[in-house]
C-alpha cells in the first residue's frame, strides 16, 4: 500500500519516517511518499531517505492512505484539490489538530466518506522536517473523529495507519474534542506567548532566564503560521478562560500590590496540590 504524506515539517516528517522505519521492520509491502510546498522541508527529507515526490499529484496517485500534515488553512485548499486527483478508495487524514473545522472542510470537497481527522497529541516549538524524528508518536494518545457517513474501511484504515507507528487511536465527538483542545492546548500556549511578550517588553533576554522561564515561555517558541490558524477558529470557551486566567492575574496584581501576599500563596498551594493529583483546585 502506498502512504503519501503531504507536508514534511514535525508532524508529516516524523511520521514519513516512522512509517518507513515500521515497513521496514515489519517487512510489509508499505510504500512511503512525501511531498511539501516547502522546498527546504523537501530537500532536508530527501537527504534523510524519504522517498519525495516531484509534486502533489505524483504524491497522491494510486495512494491508499493520503496525510495532511498541513496547517489548517492549507487543508481547505489541498481537499478540493485531492477530489480530483485521489482514486475512488484512497482514504484521507490531517492533523490538524481542530476536528470540527477539518471535517466541515471534508464535507465542502465531497470526501466526508473517505475522510478521518487525527490529532496525535505530540508535536514540538520548533518548526520543519530538521525537528521531526521517527518516535514521535510511541505511546502517543491520537485523537480520531469522522463524520456518520465515513466508511468503515476509512475509520479502520486510520485507526491501523496509528497503530502501525506506536500511536494509541481514540474514538471521540469533534466538537468535544474541539472544546477541550481550547483549554489544555490553546489557553497554555497563549499564556506562555503572553508572558515571553511581557518578558520581550521588560527588555529581558532569553539567555536570561532559569529553568522556570524556560519551561514557562517553551510554548513562545511554537509556529505562528500554525497558531494564526487554529486561534482564528477560536472557541467561547477559550476567550472565557483566557478572562479568567486575567481576572486571576489581576487579583495577584491587586493584593501583592498591598503588601498581601496570601492570595498568590493560597493559589499556588490549590494549584501544587492539582498539579500533583492531591486535590481539585476549588475557585
Amino acid at each position: 500500500m502506498k502512504v503519501a504524506v503531504v507536508g514534511l515539517g514535525v508532524m508529516g516528517g516524523s511520521l514519513a519516517r516512522a512509517l518507513a522505519a515500521s515497513g521496514a521492520a515489519d517487512a510489509e509491502d508499505v510504500r512511503v511518499v512525501g511531498w511539501a510546498a516547502d522546498v527546504a522541508d523537501r530537500e532536508a527529507a530527501a537527504a534523510a531517505g524519504v522517498d519525495v515526490a516531484t509534486s502533489l499529484a505524483d504524491a497522491v496517485a494510486d495512494a491508499g492512505i493520503v496525510v495532511l500534515a498541513t496547517p489548517l488553512s492549507v487543508v481547505a485548499a489541498l481537499a478540493a484539490e485531492l477530489s480530483d486527483l485521489v482514486g475512488a478508495h484512497a482514504v484521507v487524514t490531517d492533523v490538524a489538530s481542530l476536528q470540527a473545522p477539518a471535517l466541515e472542510m471534508a464535507g465542502d470537497a465531497g470526501l466526508t466518506g473517505s475522510w478521518v481527522t487525527s490529532h496525535p497529541l505530540a508535536g514540538s516549538e520548533r518548526s520543519g522536517f530538521g525537528a521531526s524524528r521517527p518516535d514521535l508518536y510511541d505511546g502517543v494518545p491520537v485523537y480520531l473523529s469522522a463524520a456518520p457517513a465515513s466508511a468503515l474501511h476509512a475509520r479502520a484504515s486510520v485507526a491501523g495507519l496509528w497503530e502501525s507507528v506506536g500511536g494509541v487511536p481514540e474514538w471521540v465527538d469533534a466538537i468535544d474534542h474541539d472544546e477541550r483542545m481550547s483549554l489544555v492546548s490553546h489557553l497554555p500556549q497563549v499564556a506562555s506567548t503572553a508572558l515571553a511578550d511581557a518578558m520581550a517588553a521588560a527588555g529581558l533576554s532569553p539567555t536570561s532566564l532559569g529553568p522556570g522561564g524556560r519551561d514557562a515561555t517553551r510554548l513562545a517558541g511554537s509556529s505562528a503560521a500554525m497558531w494564526r490558524d487554529l486561534l482564528a477558529h477560536a472557541r467561547p470557551s477559550l476567550v472565557a478562560a483566557l478572562r479568567d486566567v486575567a481576572q486571576r492575574l489581576e487579583e495577584d496584581a491587586e493584593a501583592l500590590e498591598g503588601g498581601e501576599v496570601e492570595v498568590s500563596i493560597s493559589r499556588l498551594e490549590r494549584a501544587a496540590a492539582w498539579r500533583d493529583g492531591r486535590a481539585e483546585v476549588d475557585g
